[in-house]
């Protein structure tokens, strides 16, 4: 299940695969579930948009009601914003997210950070992004604290942040959305104290400024090399709802 142009759920994508089983035919299903997993997060993530099955095959010899929790859940999101510039990019990155999701994957909690992230850019309004995405921040900063060796300088969200960027020689996260996201939290507006007299577009661009570099960070942190484009540019989210400035 993708989107199409026009912004309406549509089934644009087909998978198939074969498995053996001496069980029952759900534990049959699980088995397939747990290939199609990444494939569909790895989809979403690269294209921005809601990648989930909907329905077996009609030569299937196994059907499904509906599929679990971990996929993603159908949603229109028209364009999306998509990563690869090409078929073939596409094909290479999957490949290589799928084949990363089972160990880097685990330690970066991939599932996670895939979904909240999805979440994240089918937002309501920009308050919405900028705390979900402050919350993917938050998993990021969480791991590298977890797996930072001992006498290493972590403690701290931006500690933990730095250690991150550190980790996978990225630059560091760009300070405007962290004045951003405490204003939200701390005063409930977009730009109070910290980030003072911002309008919608200079908020939109300190949202995507730290979208850009998650998207450095996970191309990092799952082995799928250098992130090819930044592309959140400043003014992508120009016209966004906003209740708070």
């Amino acid at each position: 299940m993708a989107v199409s142009d026009n912004g309406q759920c549509a089934e644009t994508y087909s998978a198939e695969g074969t498995t053996t089983y001496t069980g029952s035919r759900s534990a049959a299903l699980d088995a397939l579930f747990d290939e199609l997993l990444p494939l569909c997060l790895g989809a979403s993530y690269l294209t921005g948009l809601s990648v989930s099955p909907t329905r077996s095959l009609p030569a299937s010899e196994i059907s499904f009601v509906q599929v679990g929790d971990h996929f993603p859940r159908q949603r229109a999101m028209g364009s999306g914003f998509p990563i690869p510039t090409s078929t073939t990019d596409f094909k290479g990155l999957l490949e290589r997210f799928v084949g990363s999701y089972g160990g880097a994957g685990t330690v970066e909690k991939a599932r996670l950070l895939c979904h909240h992230w999805l979440d994240a850019i089918a937002f309501w309004s920009l308050e919405d992004l900028v705390l979900s995405t402050g919350t993917v921040l938050e998993v990021i900063a969480a791991t590298a604290e977890t797996v930072a060796p001992a006498g290493a300088d972590v403690g701290t969200f931006n500690k933990n942040l730095a250690y991150a960027a550190q980790r996978f020689n990225l630059p560091a996260l760009p300070p405007d959305f962290r004045r951003m996201r405490n204003d939200l939290v701390h005063e409930g507006v977009l730009s109070g104290s910290n980030f003072p007299a911002k309008n919608l577009v200079a908020c939109g661009a300190a949202a995507a400024e730290a979208l850009d570099w998650i998207d450095r960070y996970i191309f990092a942190a799952l082995r799928l090399g250098q992130a090819p484009i930044a592309r959140f540019s400043p003014g992508g989210f120009r016209g966004a709802n906003s209740f708070s400035l």
